[in-house]
């Protein structure tokens, strides 16, 4: 019950400050077009990605965030177009974000060995909070609590409003450099009243793949791959680090991640994947390391990514660079 009480308040404090932070993911190269729109097409084929988030599970109110994305090339191989769907709730669905977000991205060649890609997004989002999940202190005759309440904002707490981003990313087929900002429009995002302003969020991220044995033999190279996400959103900033080995078709690394000016430690990550030619599986687990303490479960997070490969044109392109 007291749990209860506790996500109650929370919630309410929500509906009147109106303040959200962004999904945040541990493994953030495996969702690029929520990364940055700048992704979009970065394959030049299509492909389709799912990802799913459960963080906290064993606190008995998690947050978990499911999306799906999918990317194609438009009217030529320097032109893409994506979708993205997003389902993020919290406190077990008391207070839910939806959203749906189209992308457009253009690539040129800046010189032989240098590429860059612009990307913008457009999205429709609604945020809203689910009354039959409430409980306040007139609902409780004695022995339960029932949806029954005087409160008088229970009328539908959603919020509704399109929100725009864009991102830069140079890159050549080893490393890239992005950056991308998110909120442009600084988007209206108030549940009851008055404007409550959804901040700007700022990324900086960038990608490395090193050969670490140098072997004359393909199947044997192993491959050292260093990646970094620095984010400012408001007065909140997170960085997230991620160092992964790549040998043939097997993936697997450690990272953390740091919060609020790094002096806050937040996770120590482990992952590991499997590639084929057409299907992608990635599995991230968090250890939580902040005073929070270990016990609420960590946070898993899981990428399913399915790949079309089209026969290649004769003039070679040259695509950023993920961990497969």
């Amino acid at each position: 019950m007291t749990l209860k009480i506790i996500i109650t308040t929370f919630c309410v404090l929500i509906s009147y400050v109106g303040f959200s932070q962004d999904v945040s993911f541990s493994q953030p190269t495996n969702s690029k077009l929520y990364l940055n729109p700048a992704f979009t097409n970065s394959r030049h084929d299509p492909e389709l990605t799912m990802t799913y988030r459960n963080q906290w599970p064993s606190m008995g109110a998690n947050y978990v965030t499911s999306m799906v994305t999918y990317e194609q090339s438009f009217i030529n191989k320097n032109n893409g177009v994506g979708i993205l769907l997003i389902n993020d709730r919290s406190s077990n669905g008391v207070y839910s974000l939806n959203g749906v977000n189209l992308y457009f991205s253009n690539q040129q060649n800046l010189n032989s060995r240098l590429n860059l890609k612009v990307g913008l997004e457009t999205g429709y989002k609604q945020n809203f909070i689910d009354n039959d999940k409430l409980y306040f202190e007139d609902s409780f005759n004695g022995e339960s609590f029932s949806n029954i309440s005087s409160e008088p904002f229970l009328n539908g707490l959603k919020s509704y409003y399109l929100d725009v981003g864009m991102g830069i990313l140079l890159f050549n087929e080893n490393s890239y450099i992005g950056l991308s900002v998110n909120h442009l429009n600084e988007p209206n995002q108030s549940l009851l009243f008055g404007k409550s302003r959804l901040p700007m969020k700022f990324g900086l991220h960038g990608l490395l793949i090193t050969e670490v044995n140098k072997s004359s033999y393909p199947k044997d190279k192993v491959f050292y791959i260093p990646s970094f996400s620095f984010t400012r959103q408001g007065e909140f900033t997170e960085l997230t680090v991620n160092n992964n080995f790549k040998n043939r078709n097997l993936l697997v690394g450690v990272g953390f991640r740091l919060v609020d000016g790094y002096s806050y430690r937040d996770a120590f990550i482990v992952n590991f994947g499997v590639d084929t030619d057409t299907i992608t599986f990635l599995y991230g687990y968090d250890f939580t390391i902040s005073p929070i303490g270990p016990s609420n479960g960590g946070a898993h997070e899981i990428t399913t990514i399915i790949k079309v490969n089209r026969p290649q044109p004769k003039k070679r392109v040259v695509i950023p660079p993920c961990t497969f």
